[in-house]
């Protein structure tokens, strides 16, 4: 009989110098006469597996077994391939047969450890890691391992020692110091997690590994307030992954948050030929500031949405007695959608209506959050919480209407709703565009935000509310203002003011201002300051700089300081214009201008979110400040700085204007009960078509 010996030797040698191919080759033609050979079997698998081949690859092991069960290694290389297709209880039972027959390997142990992590079961993993460092003390994989299991527990002291132990065992290792910093930043120490990053980054040997470590180091400079750091730290990222969706957002949105435009023209097309061809990670709510058509944006936000894992959607049916709604954000504090929104929750009709209020941010202890706790039926605090908990938790309570006040912004909980917790789901308020997501039913707007001509540019169904989408809150309370001297400005100077967020403005914006102030002698341009003493310099420096390439004396742009929310508002006392931005308007800011007296100037753009300060003029009664351009909208400045009748006029019918629909609370809460309520007619008749609100008779 022949020896099928020299053929499987000639087989694992090519295997063994990487010929991959040939192998496989050479294995196959052996088990042609051989075809129980459980060491070809077992290799021809590995192999298999090495090429990229995991389904090939579980043939051929399990076949091996079956000849013979003995060898744990046949057992370790199958959970492998079953790890590759993501089969992870059949990889987690060869593990355990593995170690059934060789209990001391210490890799075995880890190797079990790291599966058991990865499938969210951190208590077995750390038994397993345990048992793994019973064996071999000092073994750097399974101390990494315990580190993440602790880190999962929440034992942050006891993750830090461990990963500090890891990294001592190998001290040029890029992960170990990773998730040291990434402890050390839990725990709230931030400056060593700094120095534990740029450690490692000194002995980055290639790229690939500096990658994640300039990516976590902006993400701590960024928590430190140290913007202009975390865009230098997030450019050296970009340069080494330059189509990474997430680094190139993230460094656009810090140049705008800083007004550093330099090269503003070109991440801005880079950004939108990754949106044109699919780049996954770039972030909608960046693309709302920048120039943009609504349908890149929709495509954007599909893009976006699809990262999340889509649950299938509720088979429940609200039933005929009160509705239970649920409005779910991340922004329950002192925030500009509280502030617009505490009033709803409070005004709702309590003989029909049942309504959660769902948190997932932090509790700032300010009187905001405590108004906004009390406003609700029930508050559940689910800072902290997993998304298939609060989803769950959701489901349990029976929300019929799920009411989504993020989007896609900053700590948005998407992944709960993708769990699809509740039979309806809607978008509003929080995110001025399509969210692109198959788990939202509707975007709540109006007539001017979201005309019925622009559905196909919506994946949600449109619904319009009367007048204006936007709910205000009648008890925002105004302080008395300082005097112009007091506040730094000039006495006799007619005052524009601007207190947007600096991400909206851009050189469009400015080229439009200082043509603006060009045309009117001795004005002055007021707007906000940025958070944090060397982030307000930066900005400060990066926008004196810009104005005076425009001709404009810099010492005619004057910063406000930030102030509690009632100085705030007081400011506008010492203003004489608002001017809108675009293409992102201002929101909130400009019904704190009309509520407080001061006129808003704006142009009618294409977007949801550059129609804004059209559809809060028209509610107000004030249609006459909305220009239908860029130009018109200069002219106007200029007509209504220099002609004073003019402007007093405007002036007092802003004032009148607190009493207009957009300040009346109780209707546009009354608005929207009217919307949830044909939402849900529509649900039960399984249908989903644009609704349009009628105004409500007193």
């Amino acid at each position: 009989m022949i020896d099928p010996t020299p053929a499987f030797q000639h087989a694992f040698d090519l295997h063994r110098s990487g010929q991959l191919s040939q192998a496989i080759a050479a294995y196959d033609a052996l088990l042609v006469q051989w075809p129980s050979h459980a060491d070809a079997l077992h290799y021809s698998g590995l192999a298999f597996y090495q090429s990229g081949r995991a389904d090939a690859a579980v043939e051929r092991i399990e076949r091996s077994l079956k000849s013979d069960a003995r060898g744990f290694e046949a057992w370790s290389n199958l959970a492998l391939a079953y790890e590759a297709l993501h089969r992870s209880d059949e990889a987690i039972h060869a593990l355990q047969e593995a170690l059934r027959r060789a209990p001391r390997e210490t890799e075995i142990w880890n190797n079990l450890a790291s599966l058991l992590l990865s499938t969210g079961r951190p208590a077995e993993a750390e038994r397993a890691v345990r048992q793994a460092l019973l064996l071999t003390e000092n073994h750097a994989a399974s101390r990494f391992n315990l580190a993440l299991c602790c880190q999962a527990q929440g034992r942050l002291d006891e993750a830090l020692e461990n990963a500090v132990r890891s990294l001592a065992a190998t001290p040029n290792a890029i992960p170990p110091a990773g998730l040291k910093a990434q402890i050390e930043e839990a725990l709230g120490r931030l400056d060593a997690a700094r120095e534990t990053l740029a450690t490692a980054l000194s002995r980055c040997k290639d790229d690939q590994e500096a990658f994640p470590l300039y990516f976590q180091r902006a993400d701590i400079e960024q928590r430190q307030g140290l913007l202009a750091a975390a865009a230098q730290s997030f450019e050296q990222a970009l340069r080494l992954e330059p189509k990474h969706g997430a680094v190139l957002s993230e460094l656009l949105f810090l140049r705008k948050q800083l007004a550093d435009w330099h090269d503003l023209a070109s991440l801005r097309e880079r950004f939108r030929a990754g949106v044109a061809m699919g780049q996954t990670h770039l972030s909608p709510f960046c693309l709302l500031s920048d120039p943009s058509s609504r349908s890149e944006q929709r495509q954007c936000g599909e893009r976006w949405s699809s990262q999340f894992p889509v649950a299938g959607r509720s088979t429940r049916i609200p039933g005929d007695g009160g509705l239970r709604i649920g409005y779910l954000s991340s922004d329950f504090r002192q925030h500009a959608t509280a502030v617009l929104a505490a009033g709803l929750f409070e005004r709702h009709d309590r003989t029909r209506f049942n309504v959660v209020g769902y948190s997932t941010g932090e509790n700032d202890g300010s009187p905001m959050r405590a108004r906004l706790a009390a406003g609700f039926d029930r508050f559940v605090d689910a800072h902290g919480w997993s998304a298939k908990r609060l989803a769950a938790q959701i489901d349990a309570d029976r929300i019929d209407i799920l009411v989504d006040l993020k989007g896609h912004t900053h700590a948005a909980p998407t992944s709960v709703l993708a769990l699809r917790p509740a039979p309806v789901q809607v978008s509003y308020l929080g995110f001025p565009g399509t969210t692109g997501a198959p788990f939202i039913d509707y975007l709540i707007g109006d007539a001017i935000v979201t005309p019925f001509a622009h559905a196909s540019d919506y994946t949600e169904t449109l619904l319009q509310l009367p007048g204006s989408y936007q709910i205000n809150d009648r008890d925002r309370p105004i302080a008395a203002a300082p005097s112009r001297n007091e506040l730094g400005l000039p006495d006799d100077a007619f005052v524009f003011c601007c207190f947007n967020q600096a991400y909206k403005l851009n050189p469009e914006v400015f080229d439009a201002w200082a043509r603006i102030l060009t045309a009117v002698s001795g004005s002055v341009l007021w707007i906000l300051a940025a958070d944090g003493e060397l982030t307000s310099r930066t900005l400060a420096a990066n926008l004196a700089r810009e104005i005076a390439a425009r001709g404009i004396d810099p010492s005619r742009l004057i910063f406000a300081a930030r102030r509690t929310h009632a100085e705030y508002l007081g400011l506008y006392q010492r203003a004489d214009l608002f001017l809108d931005t675009w293409p992102y308007n201002a929101h909130t800011t400009a019904s704190d201008a009309l509520w407080a007296g001061c006129p808003v100037l704006t142009w009618l753009g294409e977007t949801f979110a550059g129609r804004v300060g059209a559809s809060l003029l028209t509610a107000a009664g004030l249609p006459e400040l909305i220009a239908s351009d860029e130009a018109g909208y200069i002219e106007q400045a200029i007509e209504l700085a220099g002609d004073r009748a003019m402007f007093t006029h405007f002036r007092q019918l802003t004032l009148a204007s607190r009493e207009s629909p957009l300040f009346d609370t109780t209707a546009t809460t009354r608005a929207l009960e009217a919307a949830y309520m044909q939402i849900v007619d529509q649900c039960r008749r399984g249908v989903r078509e644009p609704l349009r609100i009628d105004p409500l008779e007193n």
